[in-house]
């Protein structure tokens, strides 16, 4: 069962690699995309947090849009370098709307509906904006606080689905 609330987050650095996608075919993308990221964290001996991370720069349900998966640093010390075609990036701070389970990672889609719809009904603004059936988010991600696990419907663990509010 899901649990909404609203958030307030500090920001937070972690290195990703962006992937193209469209709808349909996110969870390989990002599968593929985690694959080459956790090499790439191993090869650099990155000082990496708990955590992992998909963030959504852009969606459209019909056309392909930018989403970057991540693996969240520690904060000690300093910035890694990192070349392309991975990212330094920061999740940004600020009031955020949150949808947390513990369940299948084929539900999140859902869960991400459900979030949008609670926060609607609350009256709250999200900080996107959209054009041309874009929406391009300021801050949506989905943050994995475990690795997954196997589970009757594929991959499975706790997820926070996370939507930046307007200041």
């Amino acid at each position: 069962m899901a649990e909404f609330r609203i958030v307030l987050r500090e920001q937070v650095a972690y290195v990703g690699l962006p992937v193209q996608a469209v709808a349909t075919a996110v969870p390989e993308a990002v599968g593929d995309a985690f694959e080459q990221l956790d090499s790439y964290a191993a090869q650099r001996d990155l000082d990496l947090a708990a955590g992992s991370l998909v963030r959504y720069r852009d969606f459209s349900s019909d056309a392909p849009f930018t989403l970057e998966v991540g693996l969240i640093l520690s904060g000690r010390g300093d910035p890694p370098r990192v070349r392309s075609p991975f990212v330094l990036a920061m999740l940004p701070a600020g009031r955020f709307a949150v949808a947390s389970q513990h369940g299948p990672y084929a539900t999140i889609g859902g869960l991400t509906h459900e979030l949008m719809g609670w926060g609607d009904r609350q009256g709250l603004d999200f900080a996107l904006t959209s054009a041309g059936g874009i929406d391009r988010w300021e801050g949506w991600y989905e943050w994995y606080p475990a690795p997954p696990a196997a589970g009757p419907q594929g991959l499975e663990g706790p997820v926070e689905v996370c939507l930046l509010l307007q200041a």
